[in-house]
């Protein structure tokens, strides 16, 4: 897996807890929602996470997980642009990272290409 999607995937699950958190404190609201707004990205956020740690022993597992966090928490929070742009970039490199991870490697003896 490439450190340019482990970073990436970061930055999005730290933006999504830490807007998540001021939601939680500083938002006008029920409670209720402001817990399950937090609560919803924060789901988003581990989301992303776990699906890249899967994506060198389940490729597509791991990149369905992180895209469908990424995507979802880009769509929520859609109003601050880096959002969108850390989910474009998280679906991207997810996507590469399993195409090269589920590729048979020329070492194994009698892979394919």
């Amino acid at each position: 897996m490439s450190r340019g999607l482990r970073v990436v995937a970061w930055v999005a699950a730290l933006l999504y807890v830490v807007v998540g958190l001021l939601e939680l404190i500083l938002a006008d609201g029920s409670l209720g929602h402001r817990l399950t707004f937090a609560g919803v990205l924060g789901l988003f956020a581990a989301l992303v996470l776990v699906g890249v740690r899967l994506i060198d022993d389940r490729p597509w597992v791991g990149a369905a997980m992180a895209s469908v966090g990424a995507i979802a928490g880009g769509l929520a929070l859609f109003w601050t642009g880096a959002a969108l742009l850390l989910a474009i970039a998280i679906v991207v490199l997810s996507v590469l990272a399993a195409r090269r991870a589920s590729e048979p490697s020329a070492a194994q003896p009698g892979a394919q290409r």
